[in-house]
């Protein structure tokens, strides 16, 4: 299947391939939003993967990122004409102590792919950054944790919304190597958990009746 060959492409790291086959589904029909979902993202993760298992080095974590912007300007123009609320905007960033990104970095790139207004606040993101997003009005909050400790950092900001009476008005959905569905409820009293980017899209959609 057309869609699997862009996956297995860009987890192997062949910019060429991939740019061809993202251009051929164009051509054939493929909706957009499919070629990210069941193409592209699928080969981020599966880079991931390889790097966790020593099968990829670091600098080829960087290649497949290049390799997915790359093939995701191909299709950029389509992508932008989906149906988004426009109003809708949000912030994303690891939790204070933690500064492994690659995850975040994928789900940035995966919102802003689904037409979401997202402003990526980086790595080691003190509590007060996120709550000055509340403050400016942000519609969401995605946090990555990928310590345990970040657990904690995170329940801090949730806290720290309370404390300054904008919880009611910011969801917080959270993800990430170092929390769990469980840990999101019981421990960080968030929104929503994400397994992945995808399920982060799906989520925001889903509270914020955003047009798929």
């Amino acid at each position: 299947m057309l869609l699997d060959q862009i996956t297995k492409s860009l987890a192997d790291l062949d910019k060429e391939e991939t740019i061809s086959l993202t251009v051929q589904a164009i051509l054939e029909g493929v909706p957009p939003q499919k070629i990210v979902m069941h193409g592209l993202f699928p080969g981020l993760e599966e880079v991931a993967k390889r790097y966790e298992k020593n099968n990829h080095l670091y600098p080829d974590v960087y290649k497949s990122s290049s390799i997915y912007h790359d093939a995701l300007a191909k299709i950029k123009h389509q992508i932008v004409l989906m149906e988004t609320d426009p109003k809708l905007w949000g912030v994303i960033g690891l939790v204070s102590g933690d500064i492994q990104d690659f995850g975040k970095n994928i789900v940035h790139m995966t919102l802003e792919s689904n037409g979401f207004d997202v402003k990526d606040l980086g790595k080691s993101v003190p509590t007060e950054v996120f709550v000055q997003a509340a403050r400016e009005g942000a519609d969401f909050i995605a946090i990555s944790i990928m310590t345990d400790e970040g657990v904690e950092e995170a329940k801090k900001v949730v806290l720290a919304l309370k404390g300054s009476g904008l919880r009611t008005q910011v969801k917080v959905i959270v993800g990430g190597a170092g929390v769990s569905a469980q840990k999101a409820n019981s421990i960080i009293g968030a929104d929503g958990y994400a397994e992945d980017a995808v399920e982060v899209v799906e989520f925001l959609k889903v509270f914020f009746r955003v047009n798929k």
